[in-house]
């Protein structure tokens, strides 16, 4: 079980985080919650955390401020970020300073569930292979916003809504993909959710195949099943069969 420290001075979400979310099915124990970076950092000096969940705009101390303070001890947690404030230039100071993840607020119980066990593979040591290109890797803002937009809203994106977001044409930012990544938008995204069900399934948490098609915004489990199968050759069902669930 690896320690997690959640740090945000929005009362009610922090107690939500802290007391609701299901964070031991997913491998991680709470052991701190704290309403400002201060607090949080006097913590840490203390004792081992294996990931800080942190805020960007609090009192005394900012999000980046603790994990720049955090990041010069012998051993420095993982970090990610959850912030209302969704701006490219703080996820390039987040990616400067090493942050895992970046999470913008409000953010859905399946993106946090997803991206703690992304997190989870990395204190493994075990991170699935990535069919995605990360922040760092893309060399247009506004390819790498939809790398993010993506990743972290999985189940509810499109290219007309992420133009609409980033203020751009749909055929603008469809064009920009193409020229940047050599991927039409449609097969990267179709080969985001399934390398997502694929981890899921693999799991030990043994999701089921309607819990997996909510999480990646299919209505129908029966239409993901048939991606699903068209995608890898094979259904969900086999897949965890061949997998000795």
């Amino acid at each position: 079980m690896y320690t997690l420290v959640i740090v945000d001075d929005e009362k009610e979400l922090l107690e939500g985080l802290s007391n609701y979310f299901p964070w031991e099915s997913i491998g991680f124990q709470v052991v701190g919650a704290f309403g400002d970076g201060r607090s949080a950092l006097s913590y840490c000096r203390e004792e081992h955390v294996d990931v800080v969940l942190t805020d960007i705009r609090m009192p005394f101390m900012s999000g980046l401020e603790l994990i720049e303070q955090l990041k010069a001890l012998p051993v420095s947690p993982l970090f990610c970020i959850m912030s209302a404030y969704n701006d490219f230039e703080y996820a390039k100071k987040a990616i400067g300073y090493g942050v895992q993840e970046y999470l913008v607020k409000p953010a859905a119980f399946e993106e946090i569930r997803a991206t703690f066990e992304k997190i989870r593979h990395t204190l493994d040591g075990t991170t699935p292979t990535a069919h995605t290109v990360s922040l760092q890797e893309a060399g247009n803002p506004l390819v790498s916003q939809t790398f993010a937009i993506v990743e972290k809203r999985l189940s509810s994106c499109t290219l007309q809504n992420i133009a609409s977001e980033l203020g751009v044409t749909t055929s603008y930012l469809s064009r920009l993909f193409k020229e940047e990544t050599g991927q039409n938008f449609q097969d990267y995204l179709l080969s985001v959710k399934m390398e997502t069900a694929r981890r899921m399934l693999e799991s030990k948490i043994g999701y089921k195949n309607k819990e997996i098609a909510r999480a990646l915004g299919y209505q129908d489990t029966q239409n993901f099943c048939r991606t699903f199968r068209k995608f890898f050759g094979k259904s969900p069902q086999k897949f965890k069969t061949e997998m000795g669930q």
